[in-house]
């Protein structure tokens, strides 16, 4: 309030908040002041201090100044008696992780750093910066540019959730790249996404084995497949590529529909591990189909209690791996070798390979560059 005598006086707090008057007959047009000052009854008050004539003041808050610390305000949303309590906040705070696109982030971001700095210097925070990292997610385009009516770009969402589904949609946008690039949506495949989806949902309906069942007592490379994949997607996904956590999951959907169509069969308990894994692994990105995936192999509740599944370290062991031969710069032949394979015994192995033989054709070798135990080349003599 804005007094003669006392000049500016805040409001006491047991007249706290202050309830702004009706909208209705105050004249709104711009006129280079606030539209409040036309409520004269709302304007004109008593002084709290001395009890003289009084302004309201007619300014209102930006809406920045509520979205510059609103993360102080969910560690403790249901305080009626203050913002937040520095102890909560100290616990839970500053923040771990920011995702924001890079247009609304820039100043944003100023005004929180802003905010956070003067609260520390009240005494009221232990941190100066509200965020600890920020990734700037990337924009979704059509053919290279911003969606616009103008250029006739434009791509509405809602139909392509009627035609394909939330899962689809979803499961597209992340596997289309990294969260911080672009999304370019002419390059992507709904329709594709959607049957990826149909695949894996069939997998649980193929499953004839009983829950709880020891996978230990079933097949051994898929079982190795499907800790891979676990081991890799939790990786990537710590990592912010969901990508990839979805190239890992669609890796494990083929390797469990070759098991079971012609491998260990529908009853191995390696094929439930693998279903499992697969639901739990789409639950990040597919929720309605993995919950579906879900309640087929004969689980309850719900698929996001499951947390991740323990990943075997000794599944993850690689007994052999394919070592590429290359003669001139082509690949001219492949071998399964061991990891742990010394440069020589590779260099000899690689030399002796029957596509190699074929290539040199009685040239001498002039010489052999290994990098053990996946590559060899050979340039001839």
């Amino acid at each position: 309030m804005h007094c003669e005598v006392c000049g500016e006086v805040p409001v006491p707090d047991d007249q706290l908040p202050v309830t702004l008057p009706p909208a209705e007959g105050l004249e709104l047009k711009p006129k280079g002041t606030s539209p409040l000052g036309g409520a004269t009854d709302w304007v004109n008050t008593r002084c709290p201090r001395c009890g003289g004539a009084a302004l309201r003041d007619t300014d209102t808050m930006d809406t920045f100044v509520d979205s510059s610390w609103y993360y102080l305000r969910y560690a403790d949303p249901h305080n009626e008696v203050a913002a937040f309590d520095p102890q909560i906040v100290r616990e839970w705070l500053p923040v771990d992780q920011y995702v924001g696109g890079v247009t609304h982030a820039i100043l944003h971001l100023l005004y929180s750093r802003f905010f956070t700095k003067v609260l520390h210097d009240m005494g009221l925070l232990d941190f100066t910066e509200p965020f600890t990292r920020l990734l700037n997610q990337g924009m979704v385009v059509m053919d290279g540019s911003a969606m616009s009516k103008s250029r006739g770009n434009l791509v509405r969402l809602s139909d392509e959730l009627a035609v394909n589904g939330v899962d689809a949609i979803r499961l597209t946008m992340v596997f289309a790249g990294p969260p911080e690039d672009d999304v370019d949506w002419a390059d992507v495949s709904p329709s594709g996404s959607r049957k990826f989806l149909a695949r894996a949902w069939r997998l649980a309906s193929d499953v004839s084995s009983d829950p709880g069942v020891d996978p230990a007592t079933g097949d051994v490379e898929l079982r190795k497949a499907t800790h891979r994949a676990l081991h890799d997607a939790a990786v990537a996904v710590e990592s912010f590529r969901f990508n990839v956590a979805v190239a890992r999951t669609m890796e494990l959907v083929n390797a469990t529909r070759k098991a079971i169509d012609s491998g260990c069969g529908p009853a191995d308990p390696a094929v439930r591990e693998a279903v499992e894994a697969v639901a739990i692994m789409l639950s990040l990105v597919a929720p309605y189909t993995a919950e579906d995936m879900w309640a087929q192999l004969g689980h309850e509740p719900t698929v996001f209690l499951a947390g991740w599944p323990d990943v075997d370290p000794a599944l993850l062991v690689e007994d052999t791996v394919t070592c590429v031969v290359q003669v001139a710069g082509k690949v001219r032949d492949r071998l399964e070798v061991p990891p742990t394979i010394s440069e020589d015994d590779l260099r000899d192995l690689a030399i002796a390979a029957p596509g190699v033989v074929k290539a040199l054709e009685g040239a001498g070798v002039r010489t052999v560059i290994v990098r053990a135990p996946k590559l060899v080349n050979i340039v001839p003599a």
